[in-house]
């Protein structure tokens, strides 16, 4: 048995390049049968759809061209990968390395992966990748409430354009996406193909020991900061019970609902050596998943929020002993 499939859901505005990622990518592999693409287009023809089937090298490609996966088409989605994993099994071919799901430039991905919570028997490993066009002004994106939910959620962000751009124009597209979302890797390519190579590699969540989940220097561009948007960190000042961490978290989901954007934590495990990753997009909470020995030796919890004050999550209460502060003023 081999590992669970990757979903990459890959996100991203209207033109912003997630169709010539993805046909990079299968060009880039020579008969990837390994690979499912699922594109989802708003509007009755489906020209991605059509353009990915041409260049798919053995790759099965399946579309969705009825509205926005994270609206009317739900059960949609959750038929089609449940159809796919399942024709797999009948041909007695190991699952899918890979599905990714191109979205529409209107679908948030937080609401993609509430839907997937149908599929849990597949233990999928969700994986977010979003688009960042670097020929477009930040205000593009600092003023869409869409693409600061796409760019927040994702765990990895790929500058597209690089090669139409000047530097400064790349430059700063760079230093805008590390601003809005500390947690995300960023891929800064020139070359599409290699782009699309290190969009869909499977890094996993890797942490040296004594890292941190953020590098603070990210913060220092303010003329770029978000004005909605917040980063709070919490550093978890006592030992924390399991089960109570969890629990704190909840609260936090409750009472924050729709204005959290992401959730990372290390917290301490069964012992006190092991350390836990915990994550989510929105108030999608993915399944806690063991680090390494040695790995990351801090436990800490970082918020990024949207129009939610400091004082606010500082009220919601906790039975162990907790250090707040804002990554951003």
């Amino acid at each position: 048995m081999g590992a669970p499939t990757q979903l990459v859901i890959l996100a991203g505005l209207l033109g912003s390049g997630k169709t010539s990622l993805v046909e990079a990518f299968l060009d880039g592999t020579s008969v990837d049968t390994a690979t499912a693409v699922i594109v989802n287009e708003v509007g009755a023809v489906n020209i991605d759809g059509a353009v990915l089937s041409e260049s798919a090298h053995g790759a099965t490609v399946a579309t969705l061209s009825n509205g926005c996966v994270c609206c009317s088409l739900t059960d949609d989605l959750v038929t089609t990968i449940s159809d796919l994993a399942a024709t797999r099994e009948q041909l007695l071919l190991p699952p899918f390395e890979r599905i990714v799901l191109e979205c529409s430039g209107l679908s948030k991905p937080g609401q993609v992966m509430l839907a997937l919570n149908q599929l849990a028997e597949l233990k999928l490993r969700v994986h977010v990748v979003v688009t960042y066009d670097c020929s477009r002004p930040p205000a593009d994106y600092g003023d869409s409430d869409d693409a600061v939910a796409q760019l927040v959620a994702a765990h990895t962000i790929v500058l597209t354009k690089t090669d139409i751009v000047i530097p400064s124009l790349r430059t700063l597209a760079g230093d805008t996406a590390r601003t809005l979302n500390p947690l995300a890797r960023v891929i800064d390519e020139f070359s599409l193909s290699a782009r699309a190579r290190e969009a869909f590699r499977d890094f996993g969540d890797v942490f040296a020991a004594g890292s941190s989940l953020v590098d603070e220097r990210v913060f220092r561009p303010r003329a770029l900061i978000h004005p909605r948007v917040q980063v709070f960190r919490a550093r978890f000042v006592s030992q924390a019970d399991w089960q109570d961490v969890l629990d704190w978290l909840e609260n936090i989901a409750g009472a924050t609902g729709e204005r959290l954007l992401r959730m990372k934590a290390i917290v301490a495990g069964a012992s006190s050596s092991d350390r836990v990753l915990l994550q989510s997009v929105g108030t999608t909470f993915a399944a806690p998943r063991r680090l390494a020995p040695g790995s990351a030796s801090e436990t800490t919890a970082i918020f990024i929020v949207r129009d939610f004050a400091l004082e606010d999550i500082q009220g919601i209460e906790s039975t162990f002993e907790v250090a707040w502060s804002a990554l951003r003023s």
